[in-house]
């Protein structure tokens, strides 16, 4: 008999503690809401973010215009503001290193170099057709193709082709100076075609 009263006491407790349990979850969803583990399961949309691109450039050390006969080194350049010069080799060409370096992406890089036989004369007294090839090389072995798409003069106080040297596509501007006097300075625009990695 004592055991009976026991095993039914026991299910009186669980009985009990089930309602209570359920009792308990049903007034804490009335104050609080849906339990947790009712809820239904949202959805999340990750919006995925496109990774940079990949971008291909080098510092220029060597330019050629076959057509024109130019193959030269390039040394970096620099414009000094105190006295408004600009770095210059009796046998080399400039890269200006406040322009961007050879690259598949975007804004311009500025080489230029004085218009003797030695550098740029050759382009300068004879300016090359549209569709000329510029290759510029780089110190890290890649070999940039441009291809001619103007020739302008500008005087040497104008500036504008260096205002901005970031955006746009990518292009490559070769300077020299021209005329009798070397006063103009005459811009060869390219504008990117390759790059051999």
């Amino acid at each position: 008999m004592l055991q009976k009263l026991r095993f039914f006491s026991s299910i009186a407790v669980l009985y009990v503690l089930t309602i209570g349990t359920i009792g308990l979850t049903l007034y804490s969803s009335y104050l609080f809401g849906t339990p947790v583990w009712a809820q239904k399961p949202s959805i999340v949309y990750i919006k995925p973010v496109p990774l940079p691109p990949k971008v291909t450039s080098g510092k220029p050390v060597h330019i050629t215009i076959v057509s024109s006969s130019i193959d030269l080194a390039i040394d970096d350049g620099s414009y000094n503001a105190n006295d408004g010069s600009w770095t210059l080799s009796d046998t080399h060409a400039q890269f200006a290193t406040m322009t961007q370096p050879a690259n598949d992406h975007a804004g311009t890089t500025f080489i230029y170099g004085h218009g003797t036989d030695a550098v740029f004369g050759k382009i300068g007294s004879s300016p090359p057709p549209s569709g000329t090839i510029a290759e510029i090389t780089t110190d890290n072995g890649h070999v940039f193709t441009y291809v001619l798409q103007a020739v302008k003069n500008y005087e040497p106080s104008d500036t504008s082709v260096l205002q901005d040297t970031t955006s746009g596509q990518p292009r490559l501007v070769v300077q020299t100076c021209t005329g009798a006097f070397s006063e103009w300075r005459t811009m060869f625009i390219f504008t990117f075609e390759k790059v051999s990695l």
